[in-house]
């Protein structure tokens, strides 16, 4: 089965993505910002997959990208950004921090269930 972990601030997404996910049959984890992801790779992970909102508390979910892949449990984990960021210079920065793909919030369920299958095929 595949495992995921969402990391977004907002309840609410949290709550969008654990439903929307585990629908499919996927394993969800959530965490409320980075240091939790963090906690939750070390004591829970690895993950396949992590969901990461960019504007967090703390450190941003680039700078999460960046500490995860460089971690024993998170360094094969391909990250989907979700944000409501959309400039092309955070896109870039996504990318090169490692995350695998980038989408925009308010997002459908359709798109993050393709994106995902498409992360797990890669």
């Amino acid at each position: 089965m595949t495992k995921i972990l969402c990391v977004d601030d907002a309840p609410t997404v949290l709550k969008l993505l654990d439903f929307t996910l585990t629908e499919e049959g996927y394993s969800v984890c959530k965490a409320a910002g980075p240091d939790e992801a963090l906690t939750k790779i070390e004591s829970e992970g690895p993950f396949d997959i992590g969901i990461f909102d960019v504007n967090m508390p703390g450190r941003t979910g680039i700078e999460l990208t960046k500490e995860v892949l460089r971690t024993e449990k998170g360094k094969s984990m391909k990250i989907l950004i979700l944000t409501t960021e959309s400039s092309d210079a955070m896109k870039s920065q996504g990318k090169e921090a490692g995350a695998k793909g980038w989408m925009i919030k308010p997002f459908n369920d359709e798109d993050l269930l393709a994106a995902v299958k498409h992360l797990i095929g890669s």
